[in-house]
């Protein structure tokens, strides 16, 4: 065997630990931002500072989890193994980090703004969506085989659960900046401590969500293919850089909508009858594509 042929496997692992890494590392970053928080109220800046940091690195986790499998994939190194470490290190990444991460921000805001709040029922809807992740990643590895399409899966991708609470924390601690400064002030300074608030809600809604059989659309897969038209092209060009410069409002909008689609896609199969893939706008194709 070659030395070449002995190092690839070594890639797609380091790519699925090095996700399991940004977990530990997004919960650690929590609990160093419960030390480093000044009483100065719910939006503290050395409070908040820290936790969007936390969820960069889960963001960071979802890059690595989206690059391991197509790095097997296209090196032949499948394997059951394989898939069963990448389940556990979604686990940490996007089940137990952004869970601890609901209950480090919830519990600190309701504290600063003087509010009751109840730990244990805060605890018991964390928990319950790392149950559900858990759940949603051994139906997942099960059930799934390497020659499926995955443009369609049966509940919540747990990375969009994950998304879907570190997307509320940039909103709750970043959004009165940029496109915030141009809303009402009134808006602003509601807005997001009620997102910060229903963080405990968000999850437990999320881990309903992994566990149930609501189609949502694996986006990359049906919509960014090894060749698209130089116009869709341009548009993921213009989506990234709105998600880069405006990630606060656009991260937490998108993962809202990509919820939601998933109800509507639901509930517009089970009206007509067909298929949820029927649901969905055709994957853009053409002569004039861009390798």
């Amino acid at each position: 065997m070659s030395a070449r042929s002995k190092l690839i496997p070594l890639i797609p692992t380091a790519f699925t630990l090095g996700n399991l890494v940004c977990g530990f590392v997004a919960m650690a970053l929590a609990t160093d931002a419960l030390r480093a928080s000044g009483g100065t109220g719910p939006l503290d800046p050395a409070f908040g500072h820290l936790i969007i940091r936390a969820s960069w690195v889960i963001v960071l986790g979802m890059v690595l989890d989206s690059l391991d499998g197509r790095i097997a994939r296209m090196t032949g190194q499948t394997s059951p193994f394989g898939a069963m470490l990448d389940s556990l290190a979604d686990l940490v990444t996007f089940g137990l980090a952004p869970a601890f991460i609901a209950k480090v921000v919830y519990e600190h805001t309701m504290s600063e703004l003087g509010l009751p709040f109840r730990p244990t029922l805060v605890t018991s809807l964390c928990a319950a969506y790392v149950i559900c992740a858990a759940l949603r990643l051994a139906r997942f590895t099960v059930f799934t085989d390497d020659d499926d399409s995955h443009e369609i899966f049966a509940g919540l991708p747990s990375p969009a659960a994950a998304a879907l609470i570190v997307s509320a924390c940039f909103f709750g601690f970043e959004g009165p900046t940029e496109l915030g400064a141009w809303l009402p002030g009134s808006f602003m300074d509601a807005a997001p401590l009620w997102t910060l608030r229903l963080l405990p809600a968000m999850a437990f809604v999320g881990g309903l969500l992994m566990v149930s059989k609501v189609p949502y659309v694996h986006v990359a897969s049906r919509y960014v293919g090894h060749r698209m038209q130089v116009g869709a092209f341009v548009r993921l060009v213009g989506i990234i850089w709105l998600a880069v410069i405006f990630h606060e409002w656009f991260l937490f909008l998108s993962a809202n909508i990509y919820v939601l689609g998933g109800l509507v896609i639901a509930w517009r199969a089970r009206r007509s009858g067909h298929s949820p893939l029927d649901e969905l706008p055709a994957p853009a194709s053409g002569d004039d594509d861009y390798p």
